[in-house]
């Protein structure tokens, strides 16, 4: 790998995502241990001033953003470590900013010829007056991750048990997608495998998704050879298309009764913890988590 003197491992982060990203961070220290690779971690909590402080003193040569979601993953400190001209991990500023508005990403996947489920964004405060689609539906947030947020509307009955707390927020309303839940990794230009996600009870929220037990990953997914070569292909397609670099992972639903293939999200800063899909599909296909960790650093750079 490239030799780098000390590497700056980025944790924490101000979203709702930070514990998972402090787990994934954990992960990505025994990697460097084993490695030998110096770094200096930090816990960083969204104030800019602190991270370009804490870069100066340490003086790293590269950046491993270990961050989820907020600004750790919609382009603001990618424009930073570019200002500093810092290399660092994951997408630049652009792939990370359009993939982080789902709104965005699905208006541009959508005029490239991939299937998006039909939806519009709006505020919980209109939509709660106003609900303007029949269920069943989901609302999500338009600039989340890890499901937070997330509410499948199946019934009206559903509708008005909903907390209204995010009133103001803007969301998606997007129709509902029955069939399987599937996601696929991508590192660079080779997408990994195709993972069936099936829950216990409920949808893949984010207590399904970071608990033991809760959900299970089939991997590879019992699809036929044809819709799993398509899910492949339509991932490195919505890859190449948001602009990523590095690692990206993609989600989708597969509607088995009409065959259709949705795309409903793509992350620039996919989890990297016990339980996360891209570690777990990179060591089915040989890739150990030290391994991938290296990649990752090695695809290190700057937006220029």
């Amino acid at each position: 790998m490239k030799k780098y003197h000390k590497i700056c491992l980025l944790k924490g982060g101000d979203s709702p995502e930070r514990e998972v990203s402090l787990i994934s961070a954990a992960n990505y220290m025994k990697a460097l241990d084993e490695l030998g690779v110096n770094y200096a971690d930090f816990d960083f909590f969204g104030d800019a001033a602190q991270l370009i402080a804490h870069i100066k003193k340490e003086n790293p040569e590269c950046v491993l953003n270990a961050l989820h979601g907020g600004s750790g993953e919609n382009g603001n400190v990618q424009a930073v470590l570019n200002l500093m001209k810092i290399p660092y991990t994951h997408s630049g500023v652009m792939a990370s900013a359009i993939a982080m508005d789902k709104r965005a990403s699905r208006e541009l996947f959508a005029k490239n010829g991939i299937l998006v489920p039909a939806g519009f964004a709006t505020s919980w405060d209109e939509f709660r007056r106003h609900p303007s689609m029949e269920p069943p539906f989901v609302l999500k947030p338009v600039d989340g991750g890890s499901s937070v947020g997330v509410h499948i509307v199946k019934n009206p009955e559903t509708l008005a048990s909903i907390d209204w707390q995010r009133k103001g927020n803007e969301i998606l309303v997007e129709e509902y997608v029955p069939g399987l839940e599937l996601t696929v990794g991508v590192l660079g230009d080779r997408p990994l495998e195709v993972t069936n996600l099936v829950v216990q009870s409920g949808f893949l929220d984010y207590g399904n998704k970071y608990s033991a037990g809760h959900s299970l990953h089939e991997i590879p997914a019992k699809i036929s050879p044809k819709v799993r070569n398509e899910a492949l292909e339509t991932a490195l397609k919505a890859h190449q298309i948001i602009g990523c670099r590095g690692v990206s992972r993609s989600d989708f639903r597969y509607n088995d009764k009409t065959g259709e293939l949705y795309i409903l999200e793509l992350n620039t800063q996919p989890g990297m913890t016990p339980f996360s899909f891209v570690p777990e599909q990179a060591e089915f296909v040989g890739i150990s988590f030290t391994q991938l960790t290296q990649w990752i650093i090695e695809k290190a750079c700057y937006d220029t």
